[in-house]
């Protein structure tokens, strides 16, 4: 079950950040799922999917965050702790 309001932080996300994670993929792989998808969002998952296979959208497969920190700021955390 998609929970609302995800479909359209994902869509929203996709467009700002030019990629798919892990996450926002299983959201979308819930909302296809979902037989009470209005005709609109199917049609923004339709957008997003050219997008996708038009190359302005990347899937990213090893993300599982939408804003994963920078690896400098990790390491940086790391050693503070």
């Amino acid at each position: 079950m998609l929970i609302p309001g995800a479909l359209g932080e994902i869509l929203v996300s996709a467009r700002t950040t030019g990629k798919l994670t892990i996450l926002d993929r299983y959201g979308l792989k819930a909302a296809i799922l979902d037989e009470s998808l209005s005709e609109d969002e199917q049609r923004s998952i339709d957008r997003l999917l050219r997008a996708v296979i038009k190359g302005r959208v990347a899937v990213d497969p090893l993300s599982l965050s939408r804003n994963p920190p920078p690896a400098t700021e990790a390491i940086q955390d790391r050693s503070q702790a």
